[in-house]
């Protein structure tokens, strides 16, 4: 009889680490949205959108000298449309991706205990900072909602 419950529980013991790191290390969240990373040239950036949306509206920015453009996406059951900001060289320096409404959770883009959390009771941001491999400059994506679990928004930006 020990010899049994001992056999057991030796397999328990063997088989647990195997499933503990099936939780692995936390979910990271994302330097790109939807194949578009930051400082792409703006062509490639058109050569991707238009395979996934729609481009709906574009403005020129006076005072900062870039474009700015609205992306309604095709075929997406949790994502609405995107908005895209460009430099004057024609760099991708902002992404911002619009939800539909109660689809996608802030944990959807990463762990929430990794995220700086703010909130005034009614509008609710998560901020986290993604370092760049090697020599790439950091990202900053920022989450926000009226609703303490689903995000409305989220942008994508160099963090200066």
């Amino acid at each position: 009889m020990v010899a049994i419950i001992l056999k057991t529980s030796l397999s328990v013991l063997l088989v647990v680490p195997l499933f503990s790191g099936v939780q692995g290390a936390p979910r990271k969240p994302a330097r790109e949205a939807f194949g578009l990373r930051l400082g792409m040239s703006e062509e490639a950036v058109h050569k991707r959108m238009r395979k996934i949306a729609t481009q709906q509206k574009e403005e020129r920015e006076e005072e900062e000298g870039g474009e700015q453009e609205v992306w309604v996406l095709k075929k997406d059951a949790r994502y609405n449309y995107l908005l895209t900001k460009f430099s004057r060289e024609h760099r991708l320096i902002l992404v911002t991706v619009v939800a539909h409404p109660s689809r996608v959770r802030y944990s959807d883009l990463g762990e929430t205990k990794d995220a700086t959390v703010a909130t005034d009771g009614i509008n609710y941001s998560y901020k986290w900072k993604i370092p760049g491999p090697g020599k790439e400059r950091a990202v900053l994506l920022i989450a926000r909602g009226s609703n303490a679990e689903f995000l409305t928004s989220y942008s994508l930006y160099f963090i200066r």
